[in-house]
């Protein structure tokens, strides 16, 4: 692989897919905590681990094999409760070495690495005074496993995290659970029992705050607390934050506590990449369509898997953020033979090119390029290609991102005139309000939505100033911070007079 194409063709993906924010997380960061969120975006990269009961079954149960997520198995299989304690009973991962597992990391280039110490199914992989079901009490194995790699990372100077789901599905006194419709499967009723997004109950709320507070007090210095999914109440989510603080001030904390609580931003599993201006934020992914470990998942040559997370680990760090790449260790402890070449692979190419990711992290630090456009016969034509796409945040929910939120254009004219505005475009609603704003002047139009047809509108006209001017398209009104533009732009015409 050649390191100038690769690196080229990460800096091209800047400038021509870069966004720019128009809204960030609201929670502003002191000192201290900033000092710690440059030290995290300047490590570049992580390792992400999924492992617990799950990883036991394998993606199969009962014979079949269960799709969609692994880690999730008892929601897609809809395994009741009893039958996936009698499987933790037998969870004997007599194979997993950590000091084996950071060295891996340490390999691939990895900075830091991020366990889950409690999934959604509620089986902790840390000793806890709060419930028996955890790795030491529940098992034959009888040992902490998050402990162990504690230690393994202080051994090596390896940073750790930990994941913690905010829904379990094991946990008495969550919320009321149906019986499993046994007429239909998992993939035409997903989360029928159990779902990833639910209601975290006061009694579950005090649990949290518990563990959260164990993991806090008992494995040294944590860099970075991965929170996730469930339906998180504003008052819930400053809890959770006032506890990870007041325990360790320096440990970030992820956008998934949701409510605008969190230090950085998490991009949806495996989204895809922009520049989000001057916030923090990391990038998870998976190998492939699952994060916990399934036996029969198709793995595909790992000479183009590696490439192809080189390149998802180029654009993150070329656009400013941090990349958390997945293992999912089988039931026994063993990280796979191919995700072990693929984190071995990526480390190699690291290695033989040291400053490919401080490069790209330099040019994510610079503003990102924007098209002066020149004038055509005295109208300007502008279009998606000669324009910028804005992101939008939000810090509210889970979802947290929108990547065409809004769009705006440089124009450089060389003397002053008035301009008629003419857009033409496909809706994707039915009649909305736009606004087209120029050197401080608003164009309202509510451009029809009549048929999903091709629309040419007249907006108004506009007075463009001698030297530089900025043109921006947006809605009047937004139902939520994360609502896209809504239209399907062919371009907009400016002419003159």
């Amino acid at each position: 692989m050649n390191i100038r194409t690769l690196i080229a063709t990460a800096l091209i993906s800047l400038i021509l897919c870069g966004c720019n924010t128009s809204a960030h997380l609201q929670h502003k960061p002191d000192a201290k905590t900033l000092t710690a969120l440059n030290t995290w975006k300047n490590d570049h990269f992580g390792m992400f681990i999924h492992f617990g009961i799950y990883s036991k079954l394998a993606g199969y149960w009962q014979g079949e094999k269960i799709p969609f997520y692994g880690e999730q198995i008892m929601n897609h299989a809809r395994i009741p409760v009893p039958e996936y304690e009698a499987v933790a009973r037998e969870f004997n991962p007599i194979d997993f070495n950590a000091d084996e597992i950071v060295s891996l990391a340490k390999e691939a280039g990895m900075k830091y690495i991020v366990i889950t110490t409690k999934h959604h199914d509620g089986f902790c992989l840390f000793k806890t005074k709060t419930t028996n079901y955890n790795i030491v009490d529940f098992t034959p194995y009888g040992k902490d496993i998050v402990a162990q790699l504690a230690e393994a990372c202080k051994k090596q100077g390896m940073k750790l995290g930990f994941y913690y789901s905010l829904p379990d599905w094991h946990f008495p006194q969550g919320i009321a659970r149906m019986s499993p419709d046994t007429t239909t499967k998992c993939w035409d009723h997903v989360n029928q029992v159990y779902s990833p997004l639910e209601r975290v109950t006061p009694e579950l709320e005090d649990y949290i705050v518990a563990q959260v507070t164990e993991l806090l007090s008992n494995y040294g210095e944590i860099t970075t607390i991965w929170f996730d999914m469930g339906l998180i109440t504003p008052e819930q989510s400053k809890r959770f934050r006032q506890t990870v603080k007041k325990l360790q001030p320096n440990c970030l904390i992820n956008g998934r506590i949701m409510n605008n609580m969190g230090d950085y931003m998490t991009l949806p599993d495996n989204g895809n990449v922009a520049s989000y201006g001057d916030v923090f934020w990391d990038n998870p992914a998976s190998l492939y369509g699952t994060w916990g470990y399934k036996e029969w998942i198709e793995r595909p040559d790992s000479d183009k898997k590696i490439q192809a997370q080189l390149n998802r680990l180029c654009r993150t760090v070329s656009h400013g953020g941090v990349f958390l790449l997945n293992i999912g260790p089988d039931g026994n402890g063993n990280v796979i033979p191919y995700e072990k070449e693929v984190l071995q692979g990526i480390g190699t190419f690291l290695r033989n090119h040291p400053d490919t990711l401080d490069i790209l992290a330099r040019q994510a630090q610079q503003p990102t390029p924007t098209p002066i456009i020149a004038a055509s016969q005295g109208d300007y034509e502008l279009t998606t290609n000669n324009g910028l796409f804005h992101a939008a945040l939000d810090g509210t929910g889970y979802m947290s991102v929108v990547e065409h939120s809004w769009i705006s254009w440089e124009i450089e004219s060389a003397e002053e005139g008035l301009y008629d505005v003419f857009i033409i475009y496909s809706p994707e609603n039915n009649d909305k309000e736009y606004i087209l704003s120029c050197n401080k002047q608003e164009l309202k139009q509510v451009l029809p939505g009549v048929d999903r047809m091709v629309q040419t509108s007249s907006m108004g006209s506009i007075k463009l100033m001698k030297g530089h001017n900025q043109i921006r398209l947006d809605q009047a009104k937004r139902a939520t911070p994360l609502e896209p533009l809504g239209l399907e732009l062919h371009k907009i015409i400016l002419r003159k007079r």
